[in-house]
């Protein structure tokens, strides 16, 4: 992710769970992709628990105890229908802190715009929940996953993933949930 403009504590880069992914997490789908033709080409059942596994976009929740954490890497594409999650015991480049919800069953979709009105803010008051310290004193910055229209429309996707991730883009370990970073 760039450094959040203006220090105002967020990163303005949005990103899309189906079709606008953006810089913040164009970084998985390489280590993905990796990581399961590794576990395809190996000889037992076992998980490596240090590489991340894909699991669906659609499919990722976070837990009340901690986020759930990301491996991402620079060849993150901007459509995306997995992520590279990975347990956040391990080094890992993101955090998803929050699901909120961008509309009810049945809206017309609101646009890429509307959504990241509706991210900026509750992910900014999700932030200060999870890490326990306001996001213009954080050390931590964050961005978002929203619905792309045909996953609003096909799948009547209305979940906005906020994601966070260290500033300076070093690796995290563990949650960052009551972190005070």
């Amino acid at each position: 992710m760039s450094e959040p403009a203006g220090g105002d504590g967020y990163d303005r880069a949005t990103m899309s769970r189906r079709s606008h992914t953006t810089l913040a997490l164009r970084t998985a789908v390489a280590v993905a992709v990796v990581a399961v033709v590794a576990a395809g080409c190996s000889d037992d059942d076992e998980v490596d628990p240090t590489q991340p596994a894909a699991q669906e976009v659609l499919e990722v929740s976070v837990d009340g105890a901690a986020g759930t954490c990301m491996q991402v890497d620079e060849a993150f594409p901007p459509e995306v229908e997995e992520l590279p999650i990975i347990g956040c015991d391990q080094p890992h480049s993101h955090e998803i802190y929050a699901t909120v919800i961008g509309g009810e069953s049945g809206d017309v979709y609101p646009g890429l715009n509307g959504l990241e009105t509706i991210a900026q803010t509750e992910c900014l008051t999700a932030f200060d929940e999870f890490v326990g310290i306001s996001a213009f004193d954080s050390t931590l910055s964050f961005s978002w996953l929203v619905p792309t229209l045909d996953g609003w429309n096909d799948e009547d996707d209305r979940e906005i993933l906020c994601v966070l991730q260290d500033r300076g883009s070093a690796p995290l370990t563990g949650s960052m949930r009551d972190s005070k970073r």
